[in-house]
């Protein structure tokens, strides 16, 4: 009777365990697999502008001269971004995380979408600002600079605000599946020692 309740144990642990590895793996998955498909999208929008921006801008006068001249140069930036970040969730999805590892880095990612989101404010803010010093300029010049360059800033805030606020929201949905199997573990203690319970 007493090694047919170790069989049992043994099994049950086993089963627990390997219930436990492919939720931890499940969820690094669909963490990294969020970023990169985020990294593809904004890579996508970079060349997008980058092209458009140069091409445009050759095309065209005054302030959407600069307005595509900015979209450009923006992108630039957002690009190398991209890449970083693709190869940086490539890497990641090869690795095992436990569940300690995976709930930091949970928390960790939407406490930079959410700073991220904060950025994004502060650009469109900046490209109010710099349409609004363009109005003020008396050189016709320099006033479709500001203008064009304060409304491109503006856009691509615009757009990466959206990004990062929906980014938010599925990288939480993930956070929430391991919120919940950490409320099932029940952690009990007393003279006789400490068991942990998981409710199924």
């Amino acid at each position: 009777m007493k090694k047919f309740f170790l069989l049992f144990a043994a099994i049950v642990f086993v089963i627990e365990a390997h219930s436990q590895q492919n939720f931890n793996d499940s969820t690094s998955q669909a963490r990294n697999r969020l970023t990169k498909n985020a990294m593809t999208v904004l890579g996508g929008w970079s060349v997008a502008n980058i092209a458009s921006g140069f091409i445009i801008a050759g095309q065209t006068n005054g302030e959407a001269k600069y307005f595509w001249r900015m979209n450009a140069y923006w992108n630039f930036i957002n690009l190398g971004l991209a890449g970083m970040g693709y190869m940086s969730a490539r890497k990641m999805m090869r690795l095992h995380n436990g569940f300690t590892e995976n709930y930091k880095a949970q928390h960790s990612i939407e406490k930079l979408y959410v700073f991220n989101a904060g950025l994004d404010l502060a650009y469109i803010a900046g490209g109010f600002y710099l349409r609004e010093r363009g109005n003020r300029e008396s050189d016709p010049k320099n006033q479709d600079q500001f203008r064009g360059y304060g409304s491109s800033i503006a856009v691509q805030g615009g757009f990466l605000l959206v990004m990062d606020c929906v980014m938010y929201m599925l990288h939480h949905k993930n956070t929430k599946r391991m919120d919940s199997k950490l409320q099932r573990l029940e952690v009990t203690g007393g003279l006789g020692g400490i068991g942990i319970n998981y409710r199924f």
